[in-house]
């Protein structure tokens, strides 16, 4: 919709294709839900700038902070979606971007309070910062980098039937009763992945367990995607990053002096979402603003991104 914002698409289809999006996460859906809101603006916004003739650079900045809003005021970010406009979205940090980009990310952030608070996300038990967790993230961003570059290239190939082949209905529902009876055994992968981060942010499991998540998660979502299900990847590839620095982390501080295993799930997470949707600095500010960390884990989120957005490009994912 971006790069051809003068376009324009159907508006009651998309208001119900983002409504569908959300009850569907509601009833358990392995993938993200912050695809609906951000199509429900933009298909708000496209109305505007049809109606108002503007033109097509315009259009673009206008459909492009529409849909950021909608991250913003969902997640509670106002900081990260308007790096998310810029970086993601447009590609361009002209002033004119980044003021609007800022603006319409507060407005949005700030609207949402009035009915909802500033609500913060995750609750993380323990997330100081030491030497060895520098030493850490340095060792396991490439690993999560490549680890990223292979999930997403996996999550491509799906749907592997057309979504308009009748054939796609009697997957679906193989998959969705799959998905709900592993379910059963590993209730964290439902939804978008929000319980999973929880387990491993307030350190309230296991290395094993947190490993058989990110293998059972990483099985879902493309199940799910195999069904044809719509969907974001956010939540999701924190999960698969915070699970998997999590584990790591367990094995790090049997040998090496030790550190926070919930920091270190915290910049699994996002370095795995930095590299798999290609925003490495939307992802780190994302996760300060989702768990209000302090700033000091700047450095260890630096750190393993650095090494991460390496990897990935020595790899060809660009």
């Amino acid at each position: 919709m971006v790069k051809n914002p003068l376009a324009g698409f159907p508006f009651f289809e998309t208001v119900s294709h983002a409504l569908l999006q959300i009850i569907t996460v509601g009833l358990g859906s392995p993938l993200g839900r912050e695809v609906a809101p951000r199509e429900m603006t933009a298909a708000f916004a496209s109305v505007g700038v049809n109606r108002f003739g503007l033109r097509e650079d315009d259009a673009r900045l206008v459909i492009a902070c529409a849909s950021g809003a909608g991250l913003a005021a969902v997640y509670n970010v106002p900081l990260a979606s308007t790096l998310f406009i810029l970086e993601a979205m447009l590609g361009v940090w002209t002033q004119q971007a980044v003021a609007a980009a800022l603006l319409t990310s507060v407005i949005a952030t700030a609207v949402a309070r009035i009915g909802l608070g500033d609500v913060q996300q995750y609750h993380p038990a323990n997330l100081s910062i030491n030497t060895s967790l520098l030493w850490f993230s340095a060792i396991i961003g490439p690993i999560l980098g490549a680890t990223a570059v292979f999930f997403q290239r996996t999550a491509q190939k799906f749907p592997f039937i057309k979504r308009d082949n009748i054939k796609i209905i009697p997957l679906a529902v193989c998959m969705f009763a799959l998905i709900g009876t592993i379910a059963v055994w590993f209730p964290e992968i439902l939804g978008n992945g929000k319980a999973g981060n929880q387990l491993t942010f307030g350190g309230l499991t296991g290395w094993q367990y947190s490993l058989e998540l990110t293998a059972v998660k990483w099985a879902v979502v493309l199940m799910e995607l195999a069904a044809g299900a719509y969907g974001g990847l956010i939540t999701p590839s924190m999960m698969l990053g915070s699970t998997i620095s999590f584990a790591a982390a367990a094995a790090w501080n049997s040998v090496f002096p030790e550190m926070p295993s919930e920091s270190a799930a915290v910049v699994g997470a996002a370095v795995f979402l930095g590299v798999s949707l290609k925003m490495p600095l939307t992802a780190i500010v994302f996760i300060l603003e989702l768990t209000y960390a302090p700033v000091a884990l700047l450095m260890p989120l630096c750190v393993g991104m650095a090494g991460a957005v390496w990897v990935a490009k020595k790899m060809g994912f660009k």
